[in-house]
């Protein structure tokens, strides 16, 4: 694993745990939670000293529950679509922040687009999860998987 993508696991872990208080943990392929439901794949990119793109996919269960957390309150029965995945996009967004200044320091300056939200199926999912670079973990026992792409 990258030094880049071993930090983005890192800083991850730590903003989920201030950020929406959720606990992350080492994912073992052969524990691989079974899921159905939809995935959903947010992206941010990013310019500066050195260009990129920093991603997260995770069932879309967990963007409920990132959402509530976030709130601090249960979410309505109906509340999906777009709303459900904006804390989502804002979990990758300050996890972004966060490990730009680990991996650049203070100093430099980076140009952040919004979040991009795609939902995926289970082939979406599966083909995200076997690109080079992924690293995965647990989020209070759902999946999560993280790819850092750096360009000069």
């Amino acid at each position: 694993m990258s030094n880049e993508l071993n930090q983005a696991k890192h800083v991850f872990s730590r903003v989920a745990e201030d950020l929406v208080f959720m606990f992350s943990e080492e994912w073992d392929e052969e524990d691989r939670p079974a899921t159905e439901e939809a995935f959903v794949l947010a992206r941010i990119r990013f310019t500066g000293p050195f260009n990129g793109a920093l991603s997260l996919a995770a069932p879309e269960s967990l963007c409920k529950q990132v959402k509530e957390n976030m709130l601090g309150a249960r979410l309505e029965e109906g509340i999906g679509g777009k709303y459900l995945h904006d804390a989502f996009g804002e979990l990758l967004n300050v996890t972004c922040g966060h490990l730009l200044t680990a991996l650049a320091g203070d100093d430099p300056v980076f140009n952040l687009a919004p979040p991009e939200i795609v939902v995926l199926d289970r082939t979406g999912w599966e083909k995200f999860k076997s690109m080079p670079g992924i690293t995965a973990l647990l989020l209070e026992d759902m999946p999560v998987l993280l790819h850092f792409e750096q360009k000069g």
